[in-house]
């Protein structure tokens, strides 16, 4: 877990790795923050580091003890003490717990790590591709999206049948976790007769896209490590899946009668990376694998015995076969790592016809149009080419927008017999999918992250909300319009998020000890400090907008003081105490305290005035936390597991009505409690999606939707918190007002335009952060004018159309607010204090 998430840990002394307190004399000390006090017991302490720990470090975990308002746990030996807060009452560990009533509904799948020939168009119109250990159903026309979640683990390859209706998707092996069976059989009732010895081994699951019903699951047993290509035939009605199978001594090609699931015949591939399997939509038994050094063509005798010719190239021979396509005819056509495009007779294994530098940098996709009558290829060069039949020269060009990387995919777009033609989704390199017709401008789509992501932070009153991952991409994302906002590109690999309490400033953090402040209405980088050189793993703004607490992988925790709106920063100290590195943090409401986590499972408080640490921590159980995300503590100790080693729970969020507790494991798995959860081993609901560890958790400010990201998926997933019977859950409306100095006045900004109340330009089908200015909103019914209000900075996230959820926010000379709308486009009734009440169309 450890080398995944890039961390790297001090060179301690055994004692200190253990947890031991540092020895420093308070003369020494100075004005830094003393030592935990490790000497006191009892309900005195509550580090996760004590001289009386078990001395066994492969100590299993065990079940919480308990003693006088206290709450005990292990992890590896290491004892964590947690007390309980004053409205907890007595501590009882016997009583049961129940799930929350509230449940999840994969709402939205943003682009993760991708793959090869990951993109096709449904019967239905519909795209489909596949993140992480999800098959996504993309509706363009009402970017909307259906899943698929049969598989317990990371997807590799997907297959579409010919009646573009049956899809067949492969996966690697997953995780020997039986208890978790029951979840897998809420979405996926295919489960309830799997074998328990074989159903998270790998497998290839053959489904309906209409019903996202299982039809049969092929190989769960019989493969090895897990299926990288997959391939329906297409001349006998898709009778028949070829499968390649990767394994330790090399790669093995297996055809299987699906409906029967009957093995029709295998045969050692290569013992090079091999990345495609594809059959001749001309014949049945004739099948083609591409892959490094590798190209061959196969048949299927009636016997069962699978014969290969290996391409010859001549003197065009590449590292790389990196796409496969096919014409009218049966021949087939190749790109390769060097540019070219070769064309092969079908029946044959030599080259026919060459298309030499067809893209720079590689060929990496091919689609044939029109029956196989034209060609689509795409490259590194990020060019789309529209080839003649005869594959002589090019018809049309076009590029693809910036920032999204080299074609990955590409896929036809069929709208019917009115519809342009040429129109295509291309998959790129950069995780992304855009849409055009060649010759002409393509526009983004989807987008998603390229790397590993840890970062993740929510608007404190908006459906937005930030991630940030190791390729240093930083993303403001709408959740209600479900795209980004913007995307910056900083100087280093970001770690860590958060997002000022007015919305305005975001604080990045990186691996390097480096930290950056962006303006979140124009992603400029407007300031720059460095904290060592260790990652810094968290970092927080406290409630009152004062602080900033920066966790770092140093072990310190270093306090900021906050100047002109979260512009401007000046160092106060660091709170020194922990013997690991800092891996969560919490503000209080008063924003006087913080508690932190660490790499060796302490949890520890701080008083932020004295910048020292709370040694009898008895003080702290009035104290009330603005946010939970420390995953150790007496409201979440609930949801560690039995057998926890201390990196199998990643990072946890309790909602902001304080009624539900979500968690991310290392399991892929997102994870959901009541809250408080205080109960050993307390129930709840186990969501699967992500097929690498979780890496983080996050409410959006109404609780309306919970966010989680993916470690080597790079997936970011949006979840609808709903009730019990399926619809979203009643979110309340909210009211806050922050007194603050107006800001200076500025011009409106470009693009915003003036709508009467109710009239046609209601809706501004934007969810935008505006720049401070002085502007005119006139409140009351339509065509009724009143006294107009003075908004010195507007933010406003209107509905689009379709009536889609929005949240108004108002900032007056006297203060801010926000309501929620629950429909449509009319404000509900804002009240800005010390103003006539306003309400109206978005204007």
């Amino acid at each position: 877990m450890e080398q995944r998430r890039g961390r790297r840990r001090r060179s301690t002394s055994p004692s200190k790795r253990l947890g031991a307190s540092r020895t420093r004399s308070p003369a020494r000390d100075g004005s830094r923050s003393a030592p935990p006090d490790y000497g006191h017991t009892g309900s005195s302490s509550e580090s996760g580091s004590s001289t009386g720990r078990s001395k066994s470090p492969d100590r299993p975990w065990k079940g919480p003890g308990m003693g006088p308002g206290m709450v005990r746990m292990y992890l590896k030996g290491r004892p964590i003490a947690m007390i309980a807060p004053q409205e907890a009452g007595q501590v009882d560990l016997s009583r049961e717990s129940k799930p929350p009533r509230e449940q999840l509904q994969l709402d939205y799948g943003y682009r993760g790590r991708d793959c090869r020939a990951n993109l096709y168009q449904l019967a239905s119109g519909e795209v489909v591709y596949f993140i992480a250990a999800i098959v996504v159903i993309y509706d363009p026309k009402r970017h909307t999206q259906r899943h698929y979640l049969g598989h317990n683990d990371d997807i590799k390859c997907i297959s579409v049948h010919p009646d573009r209706v049956l899809v067949a998707s492969g996966q690697v092996g997953g995780h020997d976790r039986s208890e978790e069976l029951p979840c897998y059989e809420r979405f996926d009732p295919y489960y309830k007769n799997a074998d328990e010895s074989n159903w998270y081994k790998p497998h290839i699951r053959i489904w309906d896209s209409r019903t996202l019903h299982t039809l049969q699951v092929i190989g769960a047993g019989k493969l090895r490590l897990g299926v990288c290509a997959v391939s329906f035939s297409v001349a006998d009605g898709g009778t028949k899946v070829a499968v390649v199978d990767e394994s330790g001594s090399g790669h093995m090609l297996r055809m299987w009668d699906w409906k029967s699931n009957t093995m029709l015949g295998e045969a050692k591939a290569t013992t090079e990376p091999l990345h495609l399997a594809a059959f001749n939509p001309v014949d049945s038994r004739q099948l083609v694998t591409a892959g490094k050094f590798h190209l061959a063509f196969w048949h299927l005798r009636k016997d069962g015995v699978l014969t290969k010719k290996n391409g010859i190239f001549d003197d065009l021979k590449a590292k790389f076969v990196h796409c496969i396509a096919f014409t009218h005819t049966g021949d087939v056509i190749t790109g390769d790592s060097k540019g070219n495009i070769l064309v092969w007779k079908k029946d044959t294994n030599r080259i026919s016809h060459s298309i030499i530098g067809a893209h720079k940098g590689g060929v990496l996709a091919l689609h044939t149009l029109r029956g196989g009558l034209v060609m689509v290829s795409g490259g590194s060069d990020k060019k789309v080419v529209l080839w003649d039949g005869a594959l002589q020269a090019p018809l049309k060009v076009s590029q693809i927008p910036a920032g999204l990387g080299g074609v990955r995919s590409i896929c036809a777009w069929d709208q019917g017999k009115h519809a342009a033609e040429n129109v295509v989704f291309v998959g790129t390199l950069g995780n992304g999918i855009c849409r055009g017709e060649i010759g002409r401008e393509f526009k983004s789509v989807l987008e998603g992250h390229m790397e590993e992501l840890w970062g993740l932070a929510a608007h404190p009153f908006a459906p937005m909300f930030v991630t940030c991952d190791y390729s240093k991409q930083v993303v403001l994302w709408n959740a209600m319009k479900r795209e980004p906002m913007w995307r910056k590109s900083i100087k280093y690999a970001a770690q860590s998020a958060d997002i000022y309490p007015t919305g305005r400033i975001i604080a990045v953090g990186t691996t390097s000890g480096r930290w950056c402040v962006l303006d979140a209405m124009t992603s400029d980088v407007i300031y720059e400090r460095r904290d060592g050189v260790e990652q810094l793993d968290c970092l927080v703004y406290s409630p009152n907008g004062r602080l900033l607490a920066v966790g770092s992988h140093d072990n310190f925790i270093y306090i900021y003081a906050v100047y002109d709106d979260g512009r401007d920063y000046k160092k106060i100290g660091r709170l020194e105490g922990h013997s690991s590195f800092v891996t969560h943090l919490d503000w209080s409401s008063d924003s006087r305290f913080l508690q932190s986590t660490s790499g060796d499972y302490e949890l520890l408080y701080w008083d932020v005035i004295t910048l020292r640490h709370v040694g009898h921590v008895s003080a702290m159980t009035d104290v009330n936390w603005h946010t939970y995300t420390c995953v150790f503590g007496y409201n979440v100790f609930g949801m560690w597991p039995e057998g926890a080693d201390g990196t199998d729970v990643n990072a946890c969020a309790a909602s902001r009505d304080r009624t539900l507790l979500a968690s991310s494991d290392d399991f892929g798995k997102v994870n959901l409690f009541k809250f408080p959860c205080c109960t050993h081993k307390s129930a709840g609901h186990i969501y699967p999606g992500h097929s690498s560890h979780v890496t983080c958790v996050r409410f959006l400010y109404d609780d309306s939707y919970l966010l989680s990201t993916g470690g080597a998926d790079s997936a970011v997933f949006q979840w609808r918190v709903v009730g019990k019977n399926g619809r979203p859950r009643p979110t309340k409306t909210v009211t806050e007002t922050t007194r603050r100095e107006p800001p200076s006045g500025g011009p409106v900004p470009g693009g915003v335009r003036a709508g009467r109340p109710g009239g046609t330009e209601q809706a501004m089908h934007t969810a935008a952060i505006l720049g401070a200015g002085r502007y005119r909103l006139y409140g009351g019914k339509p065509r009724e004018r009143r006294r107009p209000a003075d908004v010195y900075s507007y933010l406003i996230v209107l509905s689009d159309a379709g009536g889609e959820t929005g949240t108004p926010a108002l900032e007056t000379p006297e203060g801010w607010c926000h309501r929620h709308l629950f429909r449509g486009d009319q404000w509900d009734g804002v009240h800005v204090p010390g103003v006539p009440a306003a309400a109206g169309g978005g204007g």
